[in-house]
């Protein structure tokens, strides 16, 4: 009895490479944002889909609202941000 290979079609390798990429692009954003000593007291989720990133949550500071952002457009691989962040005094 002969064993049949199965194989996966050429797009589905690329989009299980992209959610890898994009795994590790969330991952590296929330490693930014724990090691930069002005983002404390913040919450902030991170959701990417094919390099596109989404921050939503809240920050204390203003300026915390735009170092986010910077923050995650500086990881490779990031195509864009969208900044849905609230600040809360």
């Amino acid at each position: 009895m002969k064993m049949q290979s199965h194989r996966l079609p050429f797009d589905s390798k690329i989009q299980v490479l992209k959610m890898v990429d994009d795994q590790s692009i969330t991952a590296n954003i929330r490693v930014a944002f724990k090691q930069h000593p002005s983002m404390r007291d913040i919450f902030i989720h991170v959701e990417t889909f094919a390099g596109g990133v989404e921050l939503t949550g809240w920050v204390c500071k203003v300026m915390q609202k735009q170092l986010a952002v910077a923050l995650a457009a500086d990881i490779q691989g990031v195509s864009y941000v969208v900044n849905n962040l609230s600040v809360r005094i």
